[in-house]
């Protein structure tokens, strides 16, 4: 709108003086060292004009050719930035490829170490490790770490990674553990995992659990794993039932109700006598539908002496399910140790028979050995413990008479 407007009053500008300068277009008269020019007004300003563009042209043209060589420097150095681009890329692709001395020569065209950023510095690295040059390795970390725009948390991480996997988890906890873990970042977060993992510290690692599990880095399955780990390497230690308690108080209760983290805690308590408390919280966790009820049948299994209580809770849950529980071989192992415990030799010869129509476990020759003693089979118990020793799938097993 403002253009038109403008446009407008020019017009009308043109429209007054045309005419009064048609009729009297002014006079300029200039005279200098004996030279006199005389022209119009209207020629004089035609004159400026056209000198004005033609000193504006001129200008642009020297203002151009001064800064010719700036310019021609600025292509050069595109060039050459993009040719350093070039070789950075042929090297990450190099080491993909496992071509490590390669890449390293890649890295030696683009500069020297100095001169190398840092993602080019810890590619070096991961080479010279990949090459076992343990020390190149150490001087790409240590020109990484000391560059302007370097990345504290990856110099680390990387050198832990390293260590790890040279099997010094120590000096990598030394690594991720100064970084911190106020920003619950993942990658720092699983590298902490595998270090306590490779030193199996199961309580440091049962610490860490809400946050590998608030950072979805494991599921729920997993983080039974982890629970039953710690709880397993927990109760080796406990010589009493009250320090068993100590380890059970330490779970969540959703771990306290899970039978795979629990499975290793009954055991220790039936180990320690304490045979009651055992089969109480056994019975709870059987009585629990989850999908966690096979390491606690595979268990019961190993327990050295009876269980009365839980071999009656088996016992109904086989008469409830009596199709599923043919095929289910933990169930019937439990059934058979525990029946095999508490003397009902024909029932557990029963369990026991259906079991290894199914499968050719250890576990299940060393059951049929123990039975097969304590009905006086002394030739086929001898069998049974042999198979046991060879453990092999395809054995050719003796009958049970």
């Amino acid at each position: 709108m403002i253009k038109i407007i403008i446009a407008v009053l020019l017009l009308c500008g043109a429209v007054f003086l045309g005419p009064r300068l048609a009729d009297s277009q002014g006079f300029v008269h200039i005279a200098t060292e004996g030279y006199i020019i005389e022209t119009s007004l209207t020629t004089a300003i035609i004159l400026a004009i056209v000198a004005f563009v033609v000193l504006h042209i001129v200008v642009n043209l020297i203002n151009r050719s001064i800064r010719l060589p700036k310019l021609t420097a600025r292509w050069f150095g595109s060039r050459k930035a993009k040719k350093l681009q070039s070789l950075q890329n042929e090297a990450f692709v190099a080491f993909d490829e496992g071509a490590y001395n390669r890449a390293l020569g890649l890295l030696k065209k683009i500069g020297p170490r100095a001169s190398l950023p840092v993602p080019c510095l810890l590619l070096g690295a991961k080479c010279s490790f990949a090459l076992g040059d343990l020390d190149s390795c150490r001087q790409f970390l240590d020109q990484a770490e000391s560059s302007k725009d370097t990345s504290n948390v990856a110099c680390k991480l990387l050198r832990a990674k390293l260590n790890l996997k040279i099997g010094n988890a120590e000096a990598a906890l030394e690594n991720i553990s100064s970084l911190g873990l106020d920003s619950h970042d993942a990658s720092v977060v699983k590298m902490l995992y595998n270090c306590y993992l490779s030193e199996k510290q199961f309580d440091k690692i049962k610490e860490l659990l809400p946050t590998l599990v608030k950072l979805k880095m494991v599921d729920d399955d997993e983080a039974s794993l982890i629970a039953q780990g710690y709880a397993q390497d927990a109760v080796q230690e406990c010589k009493d039932e009250v320090a068993v308690d100590t380890v059970i108080n330490s779970l969540s209760k959703s771990e306290r109700n899970n039978a795979m983290v629990m499975a290793p805690v009954v055991t220790r308590l039936v180990a320690l006598g304490a045979v009651d408390k055992a089969s109480k919280l056994t019975v709870g966790l059987l009585r629990r539908s989850d999908n966690h009820q096979e390491a606690l049948l595979n268990a019961i299994a190993t327990w050295s002496v009876a269980a009365p209580e839980v071999l009656k809770e088996l016992s109904d849950q086989e008469s409830n399910n009596a199709i599923g529980s043919q095929t289910n071989v933990p169930l019937l192992k439990a059934l058979a140790n525990l029946e095999l415990k508490d003397g009902k030799l024909s029932e557990a010869k029963t369990h026991l028979s259906k079991a290894l129509t199914m499968d050719k476990s250890t576990d299940l020759y060393v059951l049929a050995a123990e039975l097969n003693e304590r009905l006086s089979h002394f030739d086929e118990a001898a069998k049974f413990f042999a198979l046991a020793l060879k453990n092999k799938a395809d054995a050719q097993l003796p009958a049970l008479s």
